[in-house]
């Protein structure tokens, strides 16, 4: 039996109702669950301005260390301060899995020392590397990546955010062979990826000593970078600084080589001022073969100021991806329109369009479909899930959507209807 998850503000709708469109759904046999959705929680996180100073909370560093425990943990140390050894103390470096290092401070040469210290012991448990909130950066900081990727081949998470980090400085990874193989998780949060001109088809000193070719191409050391992580699922990029040109050759090399690749997170790059580059990356989600399996992907693009004109080239692209956040982008309800139009050919399975307040008027032009259509047996879109957390709905919007579940407008499994208060409480939905 199927399960619909129908997320609704306790203030808006009461039970009489959830009961009504629970109804309008019956001739489904499934079972209307009046619950908080853990994407609401995902879409806060994605699109709130404090994305840019925290990232998740850390256990005091203070605290000792448990015999059994299998993290090393050192959170705001002063950089002279840093000793991983210390911290591991009589457990063996065999059954650590977790090593975070936050808000310490640490520069590329502090990690780098760092990661010569660890390599002394083995660490072939270890998974989940945690260095975000730092000012590691540099060719040196690369190469200590690498090191260490080298040595402890489990590796699956590296998380790098919020340190001083160029793409440049990651070169290293493809010089370390298979210890990058691991590598799924991949954050470059708030980095500033972009290439300085001095790196541009010139030899630094700082690089001088590097084995990677740097008079080769961006083209393809990004090629060879992606390449060096094919396991990789998870790349996180919301606030970081970089080049047009460079995040499409990286986007577009994630997407060419990796057929499973899962989230692509691009939230606060301010792409709504730059809307060639949207272009260039949704040229790169046009499948060659319309018959082509869809790929697992999820983009997520929330707060970049798109508008009505991104979501036009969006839907004018032909890309094909299952997932797609459009929350906080300031769409109207003439873009809703256009992604009605692009829906049925996008084979998306799962939309997120909150807070984007285009009301009850923004969700008749969404539910709108081809005349054509009317109660064909497949379903209009392939929508399982769609998210309109915060977009000024009100009665209307209920009544609607019961119609166009009702119509086989979408299959929608989850439908989430958070801080809309224009919904009385006293709603009634005409079945």
């Amino acid at each position: 039996m199927d399960t619909i998850t129908f997320t609704a503000a306790a203030t808006a709708v009461d039970k009489t109702c959830a009961a009504a469109v629970a109804g309008s759904l019956s001739k489904r046999s499934s079972i209307l669950s009046l619950s908080s959705s853990s994407l609401d929680a995902d879409q806060a996180a994605s699109t709130s301005p404090t994305l840019c100073g925290n990232s998740e909370s850390q256990e005091d560093s203070t605290k000792v260390a448990s015999a059994y425990s299998r993290e090393i943990s050192l959170v705001d140390i002063a950089p002279e301060d840093l000793d991983a050894l210390q911290e591991l103390g009589d457990r063996a470096s065999e059954t650590i899995e977790c090593l975070r290092i936050n808000r310490c401070r640490m520069d590329g040469s502090t990690f780098a020392a760092l990661v010569d210290v660890l390599c002394t012991h083995p660490f072939p448990r270890l998974h989940t590397v945690d260095i975000s909130q730092n000012r590691v950066g540099g060719a040196q900081a690369g190469v200590a990546l690498a090191k260490l990727l080298a040595h402890a081949k489990s590796i699956c998470t590296l998380s790098l955010g919020w340190n001083q980090l160029a793409l440049a400085d990651l070169k290293a990874l493809t010089t370390c062979g298979p210890g990058t193989h691991s590598i799924k998780s991949l954050d470059l949060r708030a980095n500033p990826l972009g290439l300085s001109p001095n790196n541009l088809g010139k030899k630094s000193k700082r690089h001088a000593d590097s084995s990677v070719d740097l008079d080769a191409g961006v083209d393809a050391w990004i090629g060879r970078l992606v390449a060096a992580m094919p396991n990789i699922t998870h790349v996180l990029m919301a606030q970081a600084t970089i080049d047009d040109s460079l995040l499409v050759t990286f986007i577009h090399a994630l997407t060419e080589q990796h057929a499973y690749l899962e989230y692509i997170g691009l939230e606060w790059l301010g792409l709504g001022g730059r809307l060639a580059t949207v272009r260039s990356l949704f040229s790169g989600l046009v499948p060659s073969n319309p018959a082509m399996p869809l790929r697992p992907l999820h983009l997520n693009l929330a707060a970049n100021n798109l508008g009505d004109s991104g979501v036009k080239i969006i839907a004018e692209s032909g890309a094909v991806l299952s997932s797609l956040t459009l929350a906080c982008n300031f769409i109207t309800e003439r873009g809703a329109k256009m992604l009605a139009e692009w829906l049925p050919s996008s084979r998306l399975t799962a939309l997120e369009l909150s807070d984007n307040y285009f009301g009850d008027q923004g969700i008749l032009s969404l539910l709108s479909t081809d005349s054509r259509h009317r109660s064909a047996e497949l379903p209009y879109t392939q929508l399982t899930s769609l998210g309109l957390n915060s977009c000024c709905l009100g009665d209307a919007s209920l009544r609607m959507l019961t119609d166009a579940l009702a119509c086989n407008w979408a299959p929608l499994m989850s439908l989430r209807i958070l801080r809309n208060n224009r919904m009385s409480p006293g709603a009634r939905v005409a079945l």
